[in-house]
């Protein structure tokens, strides 16, 4: 059986959440399936670790063709390539089905946050969004939901049938693990180089210019992530606490309506360091520094940041709303994404209670055996195989 995947998510350099579950779900497709064999779609040429997988997957670089922009790639030049050379399944990992796709065409959908926060989003990214999202619902043999919350987010909003959405969480690796084709982490550190997009003004810090104590946000910047929220109730806890020591440290990458965040982020200088995004290896390094993860967004699909704080042994503060609670379970302090004084108390519970901390680390270890890559690519591949 020939099983096509749409795969430039899993190539694309820069990797968040969806990036990071094509990629590792490829891999661990290479790990457990030596019989079917794999076409891997891609607009540009493939990262490294495409060239090291085995011999039953094969990389098509289809480039633009007669597509001049990247958003609609998958529905229409990917579609050209359905019509004349389909493959027995197709695996679409981030809800954009093409125009023209074989019958057995399997689509995961991550979240519909714009259906809950419109005003996030810019006009074009939401069209684009509720279109692809609605035909994938509605042409896909199957979805795969990531989470509880986004299944029941399909089936209100785009009615879907409760029997036609799989939910399977996404998995994790924990750090010193690896699948046999690709390090866990990239070898290189690049924290202090240039980044793209930050503004005027705006400098990398280098791991060594760290505070000595700080929390972490890790996302990107966009306004349901809630980091305006986070600022403020930083800054009331460091009111409150003028003895503490720590400071807000910023790492993620500039996304859609992010300009308020920024100018957010510059006038909290004094108590805010901004690293624009990071790499594997630096991100891990800032895990092995910090106090706690605080991920105080709005709406999340999933939430894998929760998964490698928990792996880092970091305590969380999360959201009580969508999936984190699924996610966290008992083993992170909540807080409302809506109440600058929750998210407040929140810190003050963690920073300031040892105790607290602990058994929120402890509880996070245990957690995270719930999930893994491999139960998520097993549970995928059931599905698409079937």
């Amino acid at each position: 059986m020939f099983i096509g995947i749409e795969a430039e998510r899993a190539n694309n350099r820069v990797k968040t959440g969806v990036e990071h579950y094509a990629q590792q779900l490829i891999l661990q497709f290479a790990e457990l399936d030596k019989e079917n064999e794999y076409i891997l779609y891609l607009r540009t040429q493939p990262e490294y670790w495409f060239l090291s997988l085995p011999k039953n997957f094969k990389i098509k670089v289809l480039g633009y063709g007669f597509i001049p922009f990247s958003y609609l790639w998958t529905q229409l030049r990917v579609s050209w390539e359905m019509l004349i050379a389909a493959p027995d399944v197709l695996f679409i990992p981030a809800a954009s089905l093409p125009l023209i796709h074989p019958k057995r065409s399997y689509v995961t959908v991550h979240d519909v946050a714009w259906r809950l926060y419109p005003e996030t989003f810019t006009t074009l990214k939401r069209w684009y969004l509720e279109f692809t999202t609605w035909f994938a619902c509605k042409f896909a043999e199957k979805v795969i939901a990531v989470s509880e919350s986004t299944k029941k987010d399909l089936v209100k909003y785009y009615h879907v049938p409760e029997s036609k959405v799989a939910v399977i969480h996404h998995g994790f690796t924990p750090q010193g693990t690896t699948v046999s084709v690709i390090p866990a982490f990239e070898p290189e550190s690049r924290l202090g180089e240039p980044g793209s997009r930050v503004k005027p003004g705006m400098t990398r810090v280098v791991v060594g210019n760290l505070p000595e104590k700080f929390v972490l946000f890790l996302s990107t910047l966009q306004p349901r992530k809630n980091l305006e929220g986070l600022i403020a109730a930083f800054r009331m806890f460091k009111q409150k606490h003028p003895e503490d020591s720590h400071k807000l440290v910023v790492a993620g990458k500039v996304g859609w309506k992010a300009e308020g965040i920024l100018q957010e982020i510059e006038r909290s200088k004094d108590v805010v360091l901004y690293l624009n995004h990071v790499t594997d290896a630096e991100r891990a390094e800032l895990y092995q520094k910090t106090s706690v993860l605080v991920m105080p967004s709005f709406y999340e699909g999933f939430g894998m940041w929760i998964l490698e704080a928990f792996d880092a042994g970091v305590p969380v503060i999360t959201s009580n709303v969508s999936s984190m609670p699924e996610v966290a379970g008992d083993a992170a302090e909540y807080c409302d994404p809506h109440s600058v004084e929750s998210i407040a108390q929140a810190l003050e519970q963690v920073l300031l209670d040892k105790e607290k901390a602990a058994a929120l680390v402890e509880k996070g270890r245990e957690r995270l055996k719930s999930f893994s890559w491999r139960k998520c690519a097993e549970d995928t591949l059931r599905r698409v195989k079937a």
